[in-house]
């Protein structure tokens, strides 16, 4: 009997080579981690409003559209979160615009200390997006376990480094982050 796992790489395969029959049950498989990932990302204040079933559609709207392949399981959910990620950025981005009526979207970070107040989430996407195109590798490191909520040897499975190396990495990206957020 095949696990749920070979259930997904199979479904995955089949997704990405036009199968609608393949992508449907493979929507169905994964929905419910999906949907644990969108509460997650929800949980951390930046949805105002948006339900984690609203997330989790336009998410798979955006990977649909994509036509990327998929490396294994952990890479699908990796991408599924970080366009979870960016669904919510560009959500706060709208709101921006509106801040001149008064609302303002924040985002609650604890990453080193947790007395740290609440930041903006532009201010999170635009640091974040800096210390992607200094290092990439340790961007996707903390997008992996802070975002998708992979353990630390997930991580360095997918990204294919050790696991010392992704655990320098992570403690690295949330002293850079941290510096960077700290309200002045």
């Amino acid at each position: 009997m095949q696990s749920p796992d070979d259930d997904i790489t199979r479904l995955l395969a089949g997704w990405q080579d036009g199968q609608t029959v393949a992508g449907d049950a493979l929507a169905r498989l994964v929905y419910g981690e999906l949907r644990r990932i969108a509460v997650r990302s929800l949980a951390r204040g930046a949805g105002d409003g948006l339900q984690p079933t609203e997330l989790v559609n336009e998410a798979w709207m955006r990977l649909s559209a994509r036509g990327d392949g998929f490396a294994s399981r952990d890479h699908f959910y990796a991408v599924v979160s970080l366009q979870m990620r960016h669904l919510l950025v560009d959500l706060a981005r709208m709101r921006d615009r509106g801040k001149r009526r008064g609302r303002q979207v924040t985002l609650t970070v604890n990453l080193v200390d947790p007395a740290m107040q609440p930041v903006d989430l532009l201010s999170i996407a635009e640091v974040f997006e800096t210390l992607s195109q200094q290092d990439e590798r340790k961007a996707r490191a903390f997008a992996l376990t802070e975002l998708l909520g992979l353990s630390v040897a997930e991580t360095a499975r997918v990204l294919g480094i050790s696991l010392p190396t992704a655990e320098r990495d992570l403690r690295f990206v949330r002293a850079w982050l941290a510096a960077r957020l700290t309200p002045c």
